[in-house]
């Protein structure tokens, strides 16, 4: 072959053409196959990055939900991150970006040796998208179940078996009470003794032997108006806290206006009333959940005899009244329990013949001058109403003290004599309570506990979570710190993480199309990581 270059003749091989065509070609074909290869190497490489990450921040959550509030889980079992000193969804996710970036780290500081660098993951960034708190209801109650195992449930479900009494209320109890009021009144002042289409009493008044020693009527009053709280419990041991930083719920059994004005029918029907309890028998089928929330406030919150070292001395009977005042919420506990117990014991007393025979002839001594057999038959319930409640007086003080009282009783065990029904005094009481042993059998005999049981299964689900949270709060507040505030304790929490992966080749001439060097594949993924309850 003869190439002419200017004036001059080239001869060419065409041997050495052809050569030279199959070096070039294979060139092509070797750079297409090396960038194969590369864009094959980065798509793993890339595809595989987002598996380095999702450990590098799966560790990153682990490690940050492992600085938990550990004044929390100490006291009361649950885990949580933060809740106080600022510490919440901000600071959640700045630990959790800058331990990322740790756990991306090719080398630790000051290596000696190199490392290589696969990844070389960049512009990491972090964001909290979700976070569960533990005041929501389905995470309270998750760890509301691991802190209990399920034999502590059943077993205060067996507890509770038998000891629910439904109508306690006695039959025409109310119209006695309103005639007996109309006695205190003054309303039958002036009546004759014969009135007409009236029978006369059945045992005159001249001939009635009171064995009650006084008025017992009078000295009820004056003994409910002087305070009921101090007639059963230790003065001493009562507690003047307050309960802050919870709602206040207006108080039905304290003092209210007009008192002095009060006769003993009007203080024995707001008890009646007080005692009620619902007369549903599925209440412990239906309350499953709710019986959790009561073996977890047992085991963790103080009450009137069983201190847990808490803020809160009767958090148990703040669970049930919700007042802000301890003393408020034992005196709503205490009133409840001289109900309940006044009309156990009538219904025991009202069928005892001696009890009918003395009472009734006081009743005809007070009320005789009226002439009205159903008066004198009003007084003589009202008197028995008292003896019944003086003998809750006797129950309820050795249920403060721990000990263990039958639920329903007999003539034969009743602790309070007819003559001794106007010597009610603080020292009768107590001393007539000290015959009650500590512990008793549990199929026949109540203990304080156990009606504070009764009390809550009355109380909502509700009003139950939300006075719990109001007493870890308030407790943990007074015993480490101010700021502490449950709402903010995280339980829970999705991540989302947005980074770069950097090309390896993207210098290349033939993959300016894919991206210049420094760019790269940017990517994301979410994590989701909390306190998982058993």
């Amino acid at each position: 072959m003869v190439w002419e270059r200017g004036k001059k003749k080239v001869l060419i091989d065409r041997e050495d053409t052809e050569l030279g065509s199959i070096t070039i070609f294979l060139c092509i074909l070797f750079l297409l196959f090396f960038s194969l290869t590369g864009v094959a190497f980065e798509n793993v490489r890339v595809l595989s990055s987002q598996g380095y990450m999702r450990t590098a921040a799966y560790a990153a959550a682990m490690t940050v939900f492992g600085n938990y509030n550990k004044e929390l889980y100490g006291q009361y079992g649950f885990f949580a991150y933060g809740g106080y000193g600022g510490k919440g969804e901000e600071s959640l996710a700045r630990d959790f970006n800058g331990t990322i970036l740790q756990n991306i780290q090719a080398a630790p500081e000051n290596a000696k040796v190199s490392y290589g660098n696969l990844y070389r993951i960049g512009s990491v960034e972090s964001y909290v998208e979700d976070a569960k708190y533990l005041t929501n209801k389905e995470i309270f109650d998750g760890q509301v179940k691991a802190c209990l195992k399920e034999e502590a449930v059943s077993e205060l479900r067996e507890k509770l078996k038998g000891k629910i009494s439904g109508d306690l209320e006695g039959s025409g109890l109310e119209e006695k009470l309103a005639l007996a009021k109309g006695y205190e009144k003054g309303e039958f002042d002036g009546q004759k003794e014969a009135e007409a289409g009236q029978e006369t009493a059945s045992i005159e008044e001249s001939t009635a032997e009171d064995l009650a020693g006084g008025n017992p009527l009078e000295i009820f009053t004056d003994m409910v108006r002087d305070g009921v709280l101090n007639l059963v419990c230790d003065a001493k041991r009562l507690s003047d806290g307050i309960v802050e930083g919870v709602e206040e719920i207006e108080d039905a059994a304290g003092d209210k206006k007009g008192s002095r004005d009060k006769c003993a029918a009007d203080y024995l029907n707001e008890m009646l009333l007080d005692a009620k309890l619902p007369a549903d028998k599925n209440i412990l089928e239906r309350g499953i959940q709710k019986l959790e929330y009561i073996a977890y406030a047992d085991k963790q919150f103080s009450s009137y005899t069983a201190d847990k070292d808490r803020t809160t001395k009767y958090g148990m009977e703040f669970l049930v009244a919700g007042k802000k005042e301890e003393k408020d919420n034992l005196s709503y506990i205490v009133n409840r329990l001289l109900g309940i117990r006044a009309t156990v014991n009538f219904a025991c007393i009202v069928s005892d013949a001696a009890l009918q025979e003395k009472s009734l002839a006081t009743a005809t001594v007070l009320a005789g001058f009226t002439g009205m057999p159903p008066v004198i038959k009003a007084v003589q319930y009202v008197i028995l109403l008292i003896l019944a409640f003086e003998e809750a007086c006797v129950d309820v003080t050795a249920l403060l003290e721990g000990r263990s009282i039958p639920f329903l009783k007999t003539a034969g065990n009743l602790k309070m004599a007819y003559e001794e029904i106007c010597m009610a005094s603080k020292g009768l009481f107590a001393s007539k309570a000290g015959a009650y042993p500590v512990k008793g059998t549990p199929s026949a005999d109540i203990t304080y506990h156990q009606y504070l049981y009764l009390f809550l299964l009355m109380v909502s689900e509700e009003n139950l979570r939300n006075r719990s949270y109001g007493l870890i709060q308030y407790d943990l507040r007074e015993k480490y710190n101010q700021t502490f505030c449950l709402s903010d304790c995280i339980c829970t929490c999705r991540y989302r993480i947005d980074y770069t992966v950097p090309f390896l080749f993207g210098n290349l001439p033939f993959l300016e199309n894919v991206g210049k060097e420094g760019q790269g594949n940017n990517r994301s993924l979410e994590v989701d990581y909390g306190y998982k309850s058993r």
